[in-house]
């Protein structure tokens, strides 16, 4: 018998999907999880039950949940079918300078190695929860670097906001700490995104490439990804995003001068694609 899906289970499904990501972030609190799901306190308690039945997460007796390996492997397939059709936020990283309690922040460090740098800056990297991160001390300074993880998702500020919230909460502890002083955290490089684009992938194809470098950014496929028109700003995202339908009003403007000046045929190239 096959079992009727409902609106209900639907539901359940995309929230729970969620749910499995956040974990995945290192939100494993229903605190910390809440801010981000659309559902009362009360709902999520309900979700977390459910997959906890469900054999995707298990709970400890702090009130902090944890992936199984079966919820490892939904969360990895979600993402990797969710993502191609995202657009990624590949690599950022943010820094502070430290003024104050350097020991104090090794020792929330997990793992720290330690290396020599040519210009004698000595380099320490670790891991604060599940984020890279990166001390650099030299004569004059001492500054704190993490790197946020790839991030998914529609809107590419509410992206770029997730990945800094992520950051600032891994920080909040050391933040907090009496014995720390630490500056204003602040982007240490150019946010890196990858767009899935339908041009991008028939350049691609068409030139039997796995990736282009231009001017305006990078042609890429990468693992687990779709072919990305990758570029640093912000602000062109949206260019590069609009492109198609740019193009498509290209051709219905075109179509329309044609039939003014009486042109009946009109041939459309292949791919769907008007240049």
């Amino acid at each position: 018998m096959v079992k009727k899906i409902t609106k209900k289970n639907c539901k359940h499904t995309v929230i729970a999907k969620e749910i499995l990501r956040l974990i995945s972030e290192g939100y494993n609190s229903p605190s910390s999880m809440y801010e981000y799901l659309e559902v009362s306190k009360e709902k999520l308690n309900y979700h977390l039950k459910k997959m906890i039945s469900n054999g995707l997460i298990s709970k400890y007796s702090q009130g902090i949940y944890d992936l199984t390996e079966a919820g490892k492997k939904s969360n990895a397939t979600y993402v990797k079918e969710d993502g191609k059709k995202m657009v990624q936020l590949e690599n950022m990283r943010f820094k502070c300078k430290i003024y104050d309690g350097f020991k104090k922040i090794m020792e929330y460090i997990r793992d720290p190695k330690i290396s020599q740098l040519n210009n004698g800056v000595t380099q320490y990297n670790g891991k604060l929860k599940n984020l890279s991160v990166k001390v650099l001390v030299s004569k004059k300074s001492k500054t704190l670097e993490v790197t946020c993880e790839k991030k998914l998702g529609v809107n590419r500020y509410e992206i770029y906001y997730k990945a800094r919230k992520q950051v600032e909460d891994a920080l909040f502890r050391m933040m907090k700490d009496g014995k720390i002083t630490l500056g204003m955290l602040e982007p240490s490089m150019k946010p890196e995104w990858a767009i899935p684009h339908p041009i991008a992938e028939i350049i691609l194809d068409k030139t039997e490439s796995s990736q282009i470098r231009t001017k305006y950014g990078v042609i890429n496929r990468s693992k687990g990804r779709n072919a990305d028109w990758e570029v640093d700003d912000i602000t062109q995202t949206e260019r590069v995003m609009n492109m198609p339908n740019d193009i498509e009003k290209i051709h219905q403007q075109l179509g329309l001068m044609m039939q003014q000046y009486g042109i009946n045929e009109f041939k459309e190239p292949p791919n769907g694609i008007y240049m």
